[in-house]
């Protein structure tokens, strides 16, 4: 009986591991190539085009100083003999003066350009994202990985066309 039992055991065991490679083998796996996507999409132009015109004020404040920073350093090369003392401190802490503004105002435009290109592309990020959600659904996926965390990809399993495809097509 004990005998029995073990087989039986080894049966089961065995039939359950066939059929976890049963299923196993049944699943669909996609891969997307997020970064390649990104790169096609027309969307990342636009945004680009947004962001330039919705910072171009401060830009053309930045030349504006960075012209009269060069004016200055001119006329204090080219004047320095003809110029009095007082007329030279006074170009050299407009100099000073303009310096640090410039360095002001660089920072704080770098940080804010920094921050809405990031605003902007996760919500891009997030628009790919629901197309991968949406294309794994409707053509039965299980699992979909990003290409960096594959070692092979056949042409069968990359999704990454159709992504940029649906991003296209849907604008």
């Amino acid at each position: 009986m004990n005998k029995l039992i073990k087989n039986s055991l080894i049966a089961l065991t065995m039939s359950a591991a066939m059929l976890t490679t049963a299923a196993q083998a049944q699943q669909r796996i996609g891969v997307v190539d997020v970064m390649r996507v990104f790169q096609e999409l027309p969307q990342r132009e636009q945004i680009a085009e947004q962001l330039q015109g919705e910072f171009q004020e401060r830009f053309e404040e930045m030349r504006r100083i960075e012209t009269r920073v060069n004016e200055l350093r001119a006329k204090q090369q080219r004047d320095a003999s003809i110029m009095s003392d007082a007329e030279k401190t006074q170009v050299d802490r407009e100099l000073e003066t303009l310096a640090a503004e410039a360095q002001l105002k660089g920072k704080a435009l770098n940080e804010d350009t920094r921050r809405r290109q990031n605003e902007e592309r996760n919500r891009l990020l997030m628009e790919v994202q629901q197309v991968i959600d949406k294309i794994a659904k409707d053509e039965g996926f299980d699992i979909v990985l990003q290409s960096n965390a594959v070692a092979y990809i056949s042409d069968s399993a990359d999704l990454s066309d159709e992504v940029i495809q649906a991003m296209t097509s849907g604008q």
